[in-house]
């Protein structure tokens, strides 16, 4: 597959696969501050440094993750597990399933989540812990995961990519007139004085042909973003730059995601769904008799009945029965 064809591939995702839809009224007092700030703070200066690098790390990689994870919690077969559910991300976002399979996706998350899990009820022996490692893998090397990761990354870049001394984003310019300030990246870079500036930089020995393909793919993905039309024009340009190294076009190859998500932000809600305590059907904690509790029941019920649809259930059950005795459950006032 050629460049062009990639690119258009990566551009036809982000169009037709993901929708973000933001509170109106945040919407719109966001429009009007940077119709504000548009007419006196907005320069190419501030443009050409919006880079989503911050101490080395992409930000916006990292918040395109925390987005999946958000997405993933969601979905109906995993939902009953996640009873501390947080809304910190104002975005909702419906993804198309040609795009992945969320669900499946959410289901190895989990059970990879519950083989993290050290109880003594050993509810960890339930999911084979080898197989789920090799589909998670096996996932996460696919070409679905990095065109959904592209979705997701484009998705978050214009807000979360901001100059932050004057709070300045991507999306400031993209709203104000996202073809005009493409064009204006477009004669920066033909400018002798951006050549002369980035081969001092490379001269001085301080500036990498990592840094460089790294600077300009963000370049092109601002210019995808502005005025996508102009990003294969702009790649053919630093590809006649022949003083300057050469360039790796990143748009439609890059893993932005990277690989497997972190177990660890759900861990607490898994830890929690297996210690839950319940009881049986009709029978009271205020009973004087001894009583049968039972631990991560809806964990039990998910690995008996959506994972063991992908195969991965062991057959093995948890020592999940706990007896309560009444003094136990008293307590003087």
């Amino acid at each position: 597959m050629s460049v062009c064809e990639s690119l258009t591939i990566a551009v036809d995702i982000t169009a037709r696969h993901i929708m973000c839809k933001i509170n109106s009224k945040d919407d719109a007092s966001s429009k009007n501050n940077n119709r504000k700030m548009s007419s006196k703070s907005l320069n190419i200066d501030t443009l050409m440094e919006l880079s989503p690098y911050v101490d080395g790390t992409d930000i916006a990689t990292e918040a395109a993750r925390s987005l999946l994870v958000e997405f993933l919690k969601s979905r109906k077969s995993v939902q009953d597990l996640f009873h501390t559910k947080t809304r910190s991300l104002k975005q909702e976002v419906k993804i198309d399933a040609y795009l992945f399979d969320f669900d499946y996706l959410a289901r190895l998350y989990v059970c990879q989540t519950i083989t993290q899990v050290s109880d003594p009820c050993k509810f960890y022996t339930m999911v084979d812990k080898k197989k789920v490692e090799e589909k998670i893998h096996e996932l996460c090397d696919g070409l679905r995961w990095k065109k959904m990761g592209f979705a997701l990354y484009t998705l978050v870049f214009p807000d979360i990519v901001k100059d932050y001394k004057t709070s300045i984003s991507l999306r400031t310019f993209m709203e104000d007139n996202g073809e005009l300030w493409a064009s204006r990246i477009f004669s920066e870079v033909k400018s002798e004085q951006w050549l002369n500036r980035m081969l001092r930089r490379i001269i001085k020995g301080n500036y990498t042909e990592s840094d460089y393909n790294r600077d300009m793919n963000v370049i092109l993905l601002k210019l995808h973003l502005l005025d996508p039309k102009t990003v294969m024009p702009m790649y053919e340009l630093l590809m006649r730059l022949k003083a300057l190294p050469g360039l790796n076009l990143e748009l439609a190859t890059r893993n932005y995601l990277g690989g497997p998500l972190d177990c660890s932000l759900i861990l607490p809600d898994i830890e929690a769904a297996i210690h839950k305590e319940s009881l049986p059907v009709n029978v009271s904690r205020l009973s004087l008799n001894e009583l049968d509790l039972y631990l991560g029941v809806e964990i039990i019920e998910f690995v008996t009945n959506e994972v063991k649809e992908l195969g991965l259930w062991t057959g093995k059950t948890p020592q999940n029965k706990r007896v309560s005795k009444f003094k136990d459950r008293c307590a003087i006032m």
